[in-house]
């Protein structure tokens, strides 16, 4: 008798939409909302439980001296050995770039940049503690057991804003990560 494949989850931590192929796991509970808690903290998962993992804009709501590369070791460790991770943060070398061009940009659009490195600032949990470009994403995936298998321009899985653009750049740096 054939064994039975199991077959491996999907997590999409920070997902605004249902989709029938992930699970969501957000702070704030919703109908669409799959598991509710704390996205540094993942214990009511098995270790290697999913094959794939998305978090667009999520990470950068972590602070990067005591919570990022917890953060991340424990999303390695739910992941499966050959899984990925898809993860979108705002690209600060971009973000920076687009506020510094006062010809290009009026002061209400530089303002829109602002929150886009700090948080919209709307509730508690949209406050940017960290920010992240190519070079930090690599130094703390690699502090955190995982390692960057390819950047992307955009994954276009959901409507998020891993492929926003604003002013005609993206504004977000996209990441596939595996583990070590």
């Amino acid at each position: 008798m054939a064994k039975k494949q199991q077959v491996k989850r999907q997590l999409h931590i920070g997902g605004k939409q249902p989709h029938p192929k992930w699970e969501i796991f957000d702070a704030i509970d919703a109908d669409h909302v799959d598991h509710v808690g704390d996205a540094a903290d993942l214990s009511r998962f098995k270790d290697g439980q999913f094959q794939r993992i998305y978090a667009s804009h999520v990470l950068e709501h972590f602070a990067y001296l005591k919570d990022l590369i917890p953060t991340l070791t424990e999303w390695g460790r739910v992941l499966a050995p050959d899984g990925i991770m898809l993860i979108s943060v705002p690209d600060l070398d971009v973000l920076c770039r687009l506020f510094l061009e006062k010809e290009k940009l009026t002061i209400g659009q530089r303002y829109v940049v602002t929150r886009m490195m700090f948080g919209g600032q709307n509730n508690e949990y949209d406050f940017h503690y960290a920010g992240l470009n190519y070079e930090l994403m690599d130094y703390y995936a690699r502090m955190s057991g995982l390692k960057i298998k390819q950047r992307v321009r955009r994954f276009n899985l959901f409507p998020d804003y891993s492929g926003h653009e604003f002013a005609g750049e993206l504004i977000s740096l996209n990441v596939v990560l595996e583990k070590k």
